[in-house]
């Protein structure tokens, strides 16, 4: 369970939808120039674990719709039919960059844009545009941002004190990482990302298991699951397992705190 491990996975995956993607190109009469394929979020960092969704970006030039609809099915029926989860969107650039503006979630997503198949410029200059947009919009978003933690924290609770805790969701998870990794994109704001990579492996690792141990694609980690996720990482006993869960969500709460008080200090 580990980075490599991840990145082979995401590897394999990019493989297989590079065939699918150009076969529908070809099927429906686009051409590659007019489309893009990208990995956002989770699957755009190389972060896939056993049982993630895929987050897809499907980049167009304003292909009309009925097209359009013909290229989805035929590019994304093979991946159905095997019940793989695929979270995707369809937009040309200036909708992708519209939605990014409107929604924090979309925002967040195109900071981690990566190239898959297809008009390899397009992904690059979605993918900076919307850090420009980011950069220059983020005293707008930051209550957004703000109020979309709080409503998670309510949500999920505090990872670190939890028995049966969300390691994705609950304050000091890996949304919350991935929130200090959008705010580091950000000149004004410091982050201590440092302090956080040891906390990032340990919680992307025991999600890892958790997926193997379970066969689903859960991220709370339930008193059913935690020995056996305790055995797949060669901890001596789930206690063990749990308090460097616990160590590790106090860390990235830590750093969280710091830097909120510095943007509060800013804003």
């Amino acid at each position: 369970m580990g980075t490599r491990e991840r990145r082979e996975r995401s590897d394999s995956i990019d493989r297989e939808l590079i065939t699918l993607f150009h076969d529908a190109l070809s099927r429906v009469g686009i051409e590659s120039m007019d489309a893009a394929l990208a990995a956002v979020g989770g699957y755009g960092r190389g972060e896939l674990s056993p049982g993630s969704d895929l987050d897809i970006l499907i980049l167009h030039t304003g292909i009309g719709e009925e097209q359009l609809k013909e290229f989805v099915n035929a590019f994304l029926y093979p991946l159905w039919s095997t019940n793989r989860k695929v979270d995707y969107s369809l937009r040309t650039k200036s909708e992708t960059l519209s939605a990014a503006s409107e929604d924090i979630k979309v925002a967040l997503g195109l900071l981690d844009i990566r190239s898959v198949a297809g008009n390899v410029e397009m992904v690059e200059e979605v993918g900076q545009d919307a850090l420009e947009q980011w950069r220059k919009e983020f005293k707008k978003s930051l209550p957004k941002l703000r109020s979309s933690l709080d409503e998670r924290y309510e949500r999920s609770g505090e990872l670190a004190y939890l028995l049966e805790p969300d390691l994705k969701e609950a304050r000091g998870g890996l949304r919350d990482i991935n929130v200090l990794r959008a705010l580091s994109k950000i000149d004004e704001i410091e982050v201590a990302l440092d302090r956080v990579a040891a906390a990032e492996s340990t919680l992307l690792s025991v999600r890892d298991a958790l997926h193997q141990s379970s066969g689903r694609d859960r991220d709370q980690l339930l008193f059913t699951e935690q020995d056996k996720v305790a055995s797949v990482l060669e901890y001596g006993d789930a206690d063990l397992l749990m308090m460097d869960v616990a160590r590790s969500a106090r860390a990235v709460d830590y750093v969280s705190a710091r830097t909120w008080d510095r943007i509060e200090r800013i804003s």
